[in-house]
Parts: structure tokens; C-alpha cells; sequence
């Protein structure tokens, strides 16, 4: 599902782009609207966005100007121009710096949106292919790891891609078992620590820049597993940060301490009510971030959390399921087995008995 962004100064104008066309038909969503370049920036910094919609002439900031930006900060991201202008001039200019396509304004009653719509799907996916699976690419990549002593297959370029992409929405920030396996399939892969280096580290920035936390030194780092613990530390101090936040003004933090609240409370009853009140937000308010920032409901994220636990608690030598049970939250054990077996394929006892058979416990 491609993130879409809108940014006009017109609402009404934003509000008839966002009702007229098909988004969830050519696996698109918007996720937020700006009435200008400098309302985008500030968008993008805390959310991830694969496609922007941007009105060329705006107040503050115009089309071009956020792509010319956006081309800095966000080299990655698509545009789509939105425009009033018959002769096309502007359009040209942003065109030729990169956007994907144009959508004239005084036409769009006129035309199908459904095919307008088709034919940007069409070019978003041709770029993305473009970026990741030609031939240059390949040898972009090749001459990266090169000079680190690695080559990598051309045809694993587009696993890279994908692999990035889960990095960049980083749900990883907030889910321990999101990070932990973007971190090994990161190794897997077998990329240079430059070519790491360059995809992350503008994630990890934004990261900090959305929690309001000053840039943590890079220490010196050789090896892939070397850049990953920095990256690791850095999350953990960010949330060493969060845990000493008294201002809950920024939502990325507010969702950074619901998540250590969880942690902290999982023997206890846990409801998305109780725990917004802990950061100062409504409880739908919180529900609707707490799923934008993690990926994943709040409910469905305490039950991980939850069967997390459980298996290392299972990792004891005498330990009972009907000990466990409470110890995570669950009063019922019948109910604690079901939600187990649903999230890991086998009961606590067959857990138990495997991990004793392979040494673990």
C-alpha cells in the first residue's frame, strides 16, 4: 500500500482530490494533508510517505521548492504536481526534476479519475522498478560493496528494496520484534556496512529529529553487526530520553512511553483507556497513533507483548503454564493457551518441550 500525501492551500481542493479518486482500488491510502511545502516537511518528519500530491503555486512554500527539498532529505520520495496552469510551464520545470506525472486541476472533472488514477499507479510502480531492478542499480550497488570487500548479486537488489522499505516505516522504533527482525535479515542479505549506512542513517535521524533528541555520535563501525548496535543503542536511548520526558507534546514520544507502560504493566490488566490517560491523550485519539506509529492495535500489541514474555519465562526449568498465565496477564489459562498457540503455532507446554530438547531452557 503506497502513503499518499496531499498538499494544496486550497482545502476544498484537497478535500475533492482526497473523495475523487479510487485510492484503495490502485493500492494507495492517504495519510495526511498540508496546505503547503513548509506543512509537508513538518508531515514528513514524523510519518512515512511514498507519493506526494503537491500543488505548484502555494503560499510559505511552493511545489518546487518541497521537491527540491524533498530531493535532499527524502531522495526516494515520488511527486505528483498538481496544477492550474494552461501553458505548463511550471509543470515542465518539475518534470524535469523528477516528479512522476501531472494532474491539471481545471480538467479533473473532465476526465476519469479512475484512469487518471491507473496511469500514476502504473509510473509509481515503473519508478520504483526503475530505482531498484535495473541494470545501473545492479552496478551501483556492486561498485558500493566493492570497495568493502563485498559483492552483492544483482538479483537481490529488489530484496533490498523491500527490505529498506519495511526499514523506512518504522514500525522497528517501537516494536522490539519488528527491529530484531529487520536487524537479521539485514545480515542475511549480505550488503556492505557503507550501503547500510547510507539506507539507515537518515532513518535513524528522522527517528531522533521526531522524538526531539539531539544527534548521538556514529561511533566508528567496520562491519554491518557493528553499524546495527549503534543503531540499537540509539534506539534505547531514545527511550531512556522518552522515560524522562514530563512534556508530552510529541506524539512519537507519547507512543515511545505507552510502549514502555506496557512492558512495564503486562501482569496487569491493560486497556487502551487506562493507558492513554498515562500519556494525556483521549483513548481514541491514542488508539488511532498507538496503530499509525506501531503498526499494529494496541490490543494486538499487548497480546505479542504478552506471549513474548511467555516464552522466556517457558525457558525456566520449573516453571508451570498455570504459573505463567496470571504472571503475563491472563487470569483465564485456557484463554492464555488459545492466544499462545494462535500467535506461535504450538501450545506453551509444546514450546516448552521444544526448547528443553534443544538446549534453550
Amino acid at each position: 500500500m503506497y502513503r499518499v500525501l496531499i498538499v494544496d492551500d486550497d482545502k476544498l481542493a484537497r478535500r475533492g482530490i482526497i473523495s475523487m479518486m479510487p485510492w484503495d482500488k490502485y493500492q494507495m491510502s492517504v495519510v495526511g494533508e498540508a496546505q503547503n511545502g513548509e506543512q509537508a516537511l513538518e508531515f514528513l518528519t514524523e510519518n512515512v510517505v511514498d507519493v506526494v500530491f503537491a500543488d505548484i503555486d502555494m503560499p510559505a512554500m511552493d511545489g518546487i521548492t518541497l521537491m527540491k527539498k524533498c530531493s535532499q532529505l527524502y531522495p526516494e520520495l515520488l511527486f505528483v504536481v498538481l496544477t492550474f496552469y494552461e501553458d505548463f510551464h511550471y509543470v515542465q520545470s518539475a518534470l524535469r526534476m523528477g516528479a512522476i506525472d501531472y494532474i491539471s486541476k481545471l480538467q479533473m472533472e473532465a476526465v476519469d479519475c479512475d484512469q487518471l488514477l491507473e496511469q500514476i499507479s502504473k509510473k509509481i510502480e515503473n519508478s520504483i522498478a526503475k530505482h531498484s531492478g535495473t541494470h545501473e542499480a545492479g552496478q551501483a550497488a556492486e561498485e558500493q560493496n566493492k570497495s568493502a570487500g563485498q559483492t552483492v548479486p544483482v538479483h537481490h537488489e529488489r530484496e533490498w528494496q523491500l527490505l529498506v522499505k519495511s526499514w523506512k516505516e518504522m514500525y522497528w522504533l517501537y516494536d522490539d520484534t519488528v527491529f530484531e527482525q529487520l536487524c537479521r535479515k539485514t545480515m542475511e542479505i549480505g550488503t556492505s556496512v557503507r550501503r547500510i549506512e547510507h539506507a539507515l542513517l537518515p532513518l535513524a535521524r528522522q527517528a531522533e529529529e521526531s522524538a526531539g533528541m539531539a544527534e548521538k555520535d556514529i561511533l566508528e563501525y567496520y562491519k554491518p553487526q557493528d553499524f546495527l548496535q549503534w543503531l540499537k543503542s540509539l534506539r534505547e536511548g531514545l527511550y531512556q530520553m522518552a522515560a524522562r520526558e514530563t512534556k508530552l507534546e510529541r506524539i512519537p514520544v507519547c507512543i515511545m512511553k505507552s510502549v514502555m507502560y506496557v512492558k512495564e504493566h503486562l501482569g496487569e490488566q491493560l486497556h487502551a483507556e487506562e493507558t492513554a490517560l498515562q500519556i494525556n491523550l483521549s483513548r481514541s485519539y491514542f488508539s488511532v497513533n498507538f496503530k499509525k506509529y506501531v503498526g499494529i492495535s494496541f490490543k494486538e500489541f499487548v497480546r505479542q507483548e504478552r506471549v513474548k514474555a511467555a516464552k522466556k519465562l517457558l525457558s525456566g526449568q520449573k516453571v508451570l503454564v498455570a504459573d505463567i498465565a496470571p504472571a503475563v496477564g491472563y487470569e483465564d489459562v485456557n484463554y492464555f493457551i488459545r492466544v499462545f498457540f494462535e500467535l506461535t503455532g504450538m501450545t506453551p507446554g509444546e514450546y516448552k518441550k521444544l526448547n528443553c530438547k534443544s538446549g534453550k531452557a
